[in-house]
């Protein structure tokens, strides 16, 4: 909550008293990473204005991303998405900076990929035909563990999964944006349950525990192919 008070504090300093080449820097900022950040700053501020409510209890036009509730939504919450975007721009541009100085002492920054988003999450508000979501945004199967030596109900971790043919048909390009942005801040990727890219546990969603999930095969090597094609480099990738 303090730090939250400083960077109110500091956007508020920044619109009023930022200079013309701040401000160019912050719009440069905001256009190279609109593929993401749109999404993330609206989807933040809606949060806040619903007092935290699930995206899919939203009103069903906002929840649904329909044209004219996003154009509404976008302009009446315009300064708290600019806050948020502001936010990201501190941190990257800090971060940046940081890379930087470790980079030219020879040291190298191993970042992590978990394999699954959060459900109620920008990621999956935004993109929902790409999750195993039924006609009212709710999850149908979620990831989890099967049961093993450590736990006989497994675990029932919750994540909406994703639906990999419907990922393959558009290339993977959301899985590429991901890598992507992650290898602009890390010089190597650690992959996070790897393994369940080859296969993974899906439970109904409205199971108790993980007991009852099945295996289904994952994308495999396909998904390293599309990276490879995409001209990125699969050896910055690691498991």
């Amino acid at each position: 909550a303090y730090k939250a008070g400083l960077l109110e504090r500091s956007f508020a300093h920044f619109q009023s008293h930022a200079t013309s080449d701040q401000v160019r820097a912050f719009q440069r900022y905001c256009r190279a990473q609109a593929s993401w950040l749109d999404d993330f700053g609206l989807f933040m501020a809606l949060k806040q204005h619903f007092e935290g409510a699930v995206w899919n209890t939203w009103p069903s036009d906002i929840a649904t991303r329909e044209p004219e509730a996003m154009a509404h939504w976008s302009q009446r919450l315009q300064e708290p998405i600019d806050r948020k975007r502001y936010e990201q721009y501190l941190f990257y541009t800090q971060w940046k900076a940081l890379k930087a100085e470790v980079n030219a002492l020879d040291i190298e920054i191993i970042g992590d990929i978990p394999i699954f988003c959060a459900y109620d999450s920008a990621d999956v508000w935004a993109n929902p035909s790409l999750f195993h979501l039924d006609e009212r945004g709710n999850p149908t199967h979620v990831a989890g563990v099967p049961p093993d030596y450590f736990s006989p109900t497994g675990q029932l971790w919750g994540n909406p999964l994703y639906r990999w043919d419907r990922m393959a048909a558009r290339g993977f390009e959301w899985w590429i944006a991901r890598f992507r942005m992650m290898l602009d801040l890390v010089d190597i990727v650690r992959l996070d349950h790897f393994r369940g890219l080859q296969a993974y546990w899906e439970v109904p969603a409205d199971a108790e525990t993980a007991i009852n999930g099945r295996w289904v095969e994952g994308p495999g090597i396909a998904l390293f192919d599309a990276y490879d094609r995409d001209g990125a480099a699969v050896s910055q990738l690691m498991s």
